[in-house]
């Protein structure tokens, strides 16, 4: 045990003694202390300011004919054919209609719940890797919007219309999907590109349906590709003008999604 030794000298003219021990107050400055970690702490638990306002994007304006035209348009088909025979099949195997689907004339014609709890739903993702991918918003397209198609529900009244699987949205009419509500600023979040992919959701059957972007009777083998050139189009922000426009993945010069290049899906078909 290590001791200092201190030699205490009576003074003769100060009455009071120095004694050279080094002292330390701990708790000098702790109310300082204690103020800016709960600071600190309150910056970590809710983070910093961001600006987290949506903005509102609508379809980027095209000419065709001579006409302004602002409408997004959709197309679904759906394969009528035999599943086993996919390898075998031919465009024309895929219909633009909710019939080849397995809806009846009636259940569309009078809105059965079956039909109108059905919905397609177009998912954003940041990428086209499924191992990285992120879906940061989605878009609902409901049965009820749409074009019409003559049918028959009775052979004692003559054809109706019924709903079917193409869409113009816009301003006016239709507009449910047309507008894509995303962050006003890019501080948080800096992202101007999207890969939309679309599913139908079959509440007859309640399973979701997944969709290419080309019939399988195109691709060289319609069960082993890379989807990452088959599910997805790809969807462009413009933060300036708020607008957006859609192109095809093999072609990103090729926009789609006007009234005569419209955003066609065609049914995947599993193998059996």
């Amino acid at each position: 045990m290590i001791v200092n030794k201190y030699k205490i000298v009576r003074p003769t003219t100060d009455q009071h003694i120095d004694i050279p021990i080094e002292i330390k107050w701990d708790f000098s400055g702790r109310d300082d202390s204690i103020d800016d970690y709960q600071e600190k702490m309150v910056k970590e638990v809710t983070g910093s300011a961001n600006d987290f306002e949506i903005d509102r994007f609508t379809h980027n304006e095209y000419t065709e004919i001579g006409v302004d035209k602002t409408s997004i348009n959709y197309e679904f088909n759906f394969y009528g054919g035999v599943p086993a025979n996919v390898t075998s099949s031919t465009i024309t195997d895929w219909v633009n209609s909710y019939i080849t689907e397995g809806f009846t004339s009636n259940e569309i014609y009078y809105y059965e719940p079956q039909f109108t709890k059905s919905f397609f739903k177009l998912d954003f993702y940041d990428t086209k890797d499924l191992k990285t991918q992120k879906n940061y918003f989605t878009i609902i397209l409901p049965v009820q919007q749409g074009f019409f198609e003559l049918a028959s529900i009775s052979q004692l009244i003559p054809d109706v219309y019924i709903r079917k699987p193409q869409f113009r949205l816009d301003y006016i009419g239709d507009k449910e999907g047309f507008y894509i509500y995303w962050l006003r600023k890019r501080d948080y979040i800096d992202i101007n590109e999207f890969f939309m992919s679309a599913k139908f959701f079959d509440a007859k059957l309640g399973v979701y349906v997944k969709m290419t972007n080309v019939p399988q009777s195109t691709i060289n083998n319609p069960f082993t590709f890379n989807g990452d050139n088959y599910f997805y189009y790809q969807v462009n922000l413009d933060y300036t003008t708020k607008t957006y426009e859609a192109y095809t993945t093999s072609n990103l010069v090729q926009r789609v999604g006007t009234d005569n290049l419209p955003i066609k899906w065609y049914e995947y078909v599993n193998p059996e």
